[in-house]
C-alpha cells in the first residue's frame, strides 16, 4: 500500500520517519522521481547531441569544448537569482516553466541544424541560453525531492533520484549517439524537447511542495525589498561564511573545472583517438552513465551513512585515477570499462555534495544552498576552454590525463580539510 505525501509536520516526526526507512516508500516522492528522470533524459539527448554536432561541422576539438563552456557559463550570473526564486516560489511550478522553456531552446536548435549549410553561431547562443534554464533546474531539482522525504532521507532520496537520473541517462546516451547516424541531429533534438514538454506535464502529479512555507518564512524577513540580485548576491555571501559549505564549494569549482570537463572531450576522444562515430560516442556515454548509476546505488545503501565527509575525499581520489587510466587508453573496448569508473565517481561525487550542502545549510536555504553549487560550477566553462586550447595543442589524451591528476590533487588537499567538512549543520535560522 502506497504512503501517504510526507508533510513539513511529518519531517520533524520520529514515529512518520520510522515507518519509512527508505525514500522510495513516500508515494509524493516515486511522482518526484518520475518527473525528474523525464528532465533528465532531455538534458542528456541535447548534451550529446549538440556536441556531436559541433564536432561534425566544424572538426574542432576548441569548438566543441566550446560548446559545452557556453552551457554553463551563464550559471555564474543566473545560479543565484535560481537560487533565491526557487527557495521563494514553488518549486514544481519553477520546474514545469523550466522544462517548456528547455523544450523551446531544442526546438530551436533542432531547426538550425536543419538547415542546409547550418552556422555555428546559433548553436552557441541557443545552448547558452539552455544553460540559464539549467541553473534553475538543478536547485528546483534537489529541493524538490528533499522536501518530499523527512530530513533522515535525504540522503537516500537524492542518491536514488539520482539513480534515475542517471539510469535514464544510460538509456538516452546510447539512444540520443545512436539517433544522430540514424535519423539525423534536427530529430533527436525535437525527441529531447518532447521530453523537456512530458516532464512538464508530469509536474502536474506531484503534491508536497513545501517551498510555500519557505517562501512565506523568506518573504517574513523583508529583505525581498532589496531587489531580488542583489538579495540573492548576498545569500551567496552568507553561504560563503559557512566553513564547511565553502570548502565543499571550492571543491566542486575545482572538480568541475578539471573532471567534468571529460564530457567536452569526449566527442573528440571517440572520433579522433577511438575511431568511433555518433554510436561510439553513444555507447561511451551510455557506459559512463551506467557508471554513475552504480555509483549513486551504492550511496542509496549506504542510507544515513555517518561519515559523509570521508567518504568524499575518497571519491574525489578515485576520480582523478579513473580520469588518468581512461585518458592512458587507446582502445574501444578498455576505454568502454574504464569510462565506467569515471561515470561512478561524478555521480557519486555530485550526490555526496548536493547531500552536504543541504544538511550544512539553514532549512529555508537548502535551493539556494543548490544555487551556490550551481555558481560554483559554472566555473567550469574555464576548465572547458582550457582543456579544449591543451587539446588542440598537445592532443586530446594528454590534456585529459593532466585535468585527471588535479583532481586527484584536489583529492589529496581534500584529506588535509576533512575536519571543516566535518563541521555542524549551519543553524536553522535563515536569512
Amino acid at each position: 500500500m502506497d504512503s501517504e505525501p510526507v508533510t513539513a509536520q511529518e519531517a520533524d516526526n520520529p514515529a512518520a520517519t520510522a515507518k519509512q526507512r527508505h525514500a522510495w516508500s513516500v508515494s509524493d516522492f516515486r511522482r518526484v522521481w518520475f518527473a525528474t528522470i523525464l528532465l533528465s533524459l532531455g538534458n542528456w539527448t541535447e548534451r550529446i547531441v549538440v556536441g556531436f554536432f559541433v564536432l561534425d561541422q566544424s572538426g574542432s576539438v576548441f569548438l566543441t569544448a566550446a560548446s559545452f563552456a557556453a552551457r554553463q557559463a551563464p550559471g555564474l550570473i543566473a545560479a543565484p537569482i535560481a537560487g533565491s526564486i526557487v527557495d521563494r516560489w514553488s518549486r514544481k511550478q519553477v520546474l514545469a516553466i523550466t522544462a517548456v522553456y528547455k523544450a523551446l531552446i531544442l526546438g530551436g536548435l533542432a531547426l538550425v541544424a536543419g538547415l542546409d549549410s547550418p552556422a555555428l553561431w546559433p548553436v552557441f547562443v541557443l545552448t547558452a541560453f539552455g544553460g540559464i534554464g539549467q541553473s534553475f533546474e538543478i536547485p528546483a531539482t534537489q529541493g524538490l525531492v528533499t522536501d518530499s522525504v523527512p530530513a533522515k532521507l535525504r540522503m537516500n532520496a537524492v542518491a536514488t533520484q539520482s539513480v534515475g537520473a542517471r539510469g535514464i541517462g544510460a538509456i538516452g546516451g546510447l539512444l540520443a549517439g545512436t539517433a544522430t547516424d540514424s535519423i539525423g541531429v534536427p530529430v533527436a533534438l525535437a525527441i529531447g524537447a518532447s521530453a523537456f514538454l512530458t516532464a512538464a506535464l508530469a509536474m502536474t502529479i506531484i503534491r508536497s511542495d513545501r517551498s510555500k512555507s519557505a517562501a512565506a518564512k523568506a518573504n517574513a524577513t523583508g529583505r525581498i525589498g532589496f531587489g531580488l540580485f542583489k538579495q540573492s548576491f548576498l545569500d551567496l555571501k552568507f553561504l560563503w561564511s559557512i566553513p564547511v559549505v565553502r570548502a565543499l564549494l571550492i571543491a566542486a569549482v575545482l572538480v568541475e573545472m578539471f573532471g567534468f570537463a571529460f564530457g567536452a572531450l569526449l566527442p573528440s576522444i571517440s572520433v579522433n583517438v577511438l575511431g568511433t562515430a555518433g554510436t561510439g560516442l553513444g555507447a561511451l556515454n551510455m557506459m559512463a552513465a551506467f557508471g554513475s548509476l552504480a555509483g549513486v546505488i551504492g550511496l542509496t545503501l549506504l542510507g544515513d551513512y555517518r561519515h559523509k565527509e570521508r567518504l568524499l575525499v575518497l571519491i574525489t581520489l578515485v576520480y582523478g585515477a579513473f580520469l588518468m587510466s581512461f585518458a592512458a587508453s587507446s582502445l574501444f573496448p578498455l576505454s568502454m570499462i574504464l569510462i565506467i569508473g569515471v561515470g561512478m565517481s561524478a555521480g557519486a561525487f555530485d550526490a555526496m555534495q548536493w547531500t552536504l550542502l543541504q544538511s550544512n545549510v539553514p532549512e529555508n536555504m537548502r535551493g539556494r544552498a543548490i544555487g551556490g553549487w550551481v555558481f560554483a560550477i559554472g566555473f567550469g566553462w574555464v576548465g572547458h576552454i582550457g582543456l579544449g586550447l591543451l587539446g588542440e595543442a598537445v592532443g586530446v589524451q594528454w590534456a585529459l590525463g593532466a585535468a585527471g591528476a588535479l583532481v586527484f590533487v584536489t583529492g589529496v588537499v581534500l584529506t588535509m580539510t576533512t575536519g571543516r567538512l566535518r563541521g555542524r549543520a549551519a543553524s536553522t535560522q535563515g536569512v
